[in-house]
């Protein structure tokens, strides 16, 4: 079966998105051809297109719904109708095949390629390793967004932290990941859920997914904000959990700083900031501060998610009205807007989430 295809390649030397056509038709045996309904545009691909040490033609995008078209000799888990959420973390990654980065040559002997997968384009040709069968019923706003931002977020709250009832949160960057950090928190029931950025639009988008307080970072000091809006019965201040979502080392020593401390002697220790932004130069930490509070600093990769686990359990959240995706979809565009979304990503006008709807 060969299948004609529209994919979105970063040309070497480029920052502008190429459309190009192909035909896809030889498949490796692991590899499936999902057919995109929607994707989104993530922030974290932006460091890709202006990354000045690029070399080589690439392939973007990491998460998305779409139906199996053909599948490659060996695979097993998915058959041609099934409807599918792509994602960059592998589904079963102790199964002992690592999965295969994607690429794609063009009739011109051009060579794309990616360090995972891929789904900007009409199709997208991947490991089966990077698919998860939806959930019957998934909505495709939130197909759109589950295999990066929602799960990014709301896992780094539900999987990284396991935040409990009635603790609290304040989360750092109210994008895209943000949002569903604050949703996370706000579903699994923190009693203060604080969101902190320098965007009045998106601190009131916030307030629907779930935050109880708001903090306006150019308007004062926001650790003292924080700190205000945090007394504890042991007479420390500051939250359980900073989630530090914008990606900014500068950013990392003021999330810290946020986070309650510990009291020594009492067994009662700090708490602690989870890293969820991909910081992308190094930073400077107060020592002293993770130290003698007794704090932690935690990485998070997507979210330490199970896809396998975790992607039914937020088809569950949408079902009952916890969460909203078409709400975090502030932003939908055509295919052939692609380079107008990831403009608009670039220079801060996408308040929420950015989604491309492919139309075939």
């Amino acid at each position: 079966m060969t299948v004609d295809a529209r994919i979105a390649v970063l040309p070497a030397g480029q920052e502008q998105l190429e459309l190009r056509e192909v035909t896809l038709d030889a498949l490796g045996p692991h590899e499936v051809i999902v057919r995109q309904r929607a994707f989104g545009v993530c922030h974290s691909q932006l460091d890709r297109i202006f990354d000045p040490h690029r070399t080589g033609t690439m392939l973007l995008g990491h998460e998305s719904i779409g139906t199996v078209v053909e599948v490659g000799a060996d695979v097993g888990y998915v058959r041609p109708g099934d409807e599918v959420l792509t994602t960059w973390i592998p589904r079963t990654p102790l199964a002992g095949r690592p999965p295969v980065p994607s690429r794609i040559v063009f009739p011109d002997g051009d060579e794309a390629r990616t360090h995972n997968t891929f789904t900007w384009g009409t199709h997208a040709v991947v490991d089966e390793q990077w698919v998860v069968k939806a959930p019957q019923g998934t909505p495709l706003d939130l197909g759109s967004v589950i295999g990066c931002a929602l799960m990014t977020g709301a896992g780094a709250v539900m999987n990284t932290a396991e935040v409990q009832p009635g603790q609290s949160v304040a989360v750092w960057g109210a994008g895209g990941v943000g949002l569903c950090a604050v949703a996370g928190a706000s579903i699994l029931g923190a009693s203060r859920v604080i969101a902190v950025d320098i965007d009045a639009e998106k601190l009131q988008l916030a307030k629907q997914f779930g935050a109880t307080d708001v903090v306006d970072a150019r308007a004062g000091d926001p650790v003292e904000a924080i700190r205000a809006l945090t007394p504890h019965s042991d007479g420390t201040r500051g939250v359980d959990f900073a989630f530090d979502c914008t990606g900014l080392g500068k950013n990392i020593p003021t999330s810290l700083a946020a986070v309650r401390p510990g009291i020594r002697g009492s067994g009662i220790r700090g708490g602690a900031d989870v890293l969820v932004g991909i910081p992308r130069v190094p930073f400077e930490l107060d020592a002293m501060d993770l130290l003698t509070g007794e704090k932690r600093l935690v990485g998070c990769v997507g979210g330490s998610c199970d896809p396998l686990r975790d992607f039914p359990v937020f088809v569950d959240w949408t079902r009952d009205g916890r969460f909203d995706p078409s709400a975090l979809v502030t932003d939908r565009y055509s295919l052939d807007q692609l380079n107008t979304a990831v403009d608009d990503l670039h220079h801060g006008r996408v308040r929420g989430r950015a989604v491309v709807e492919v139309d075939l």
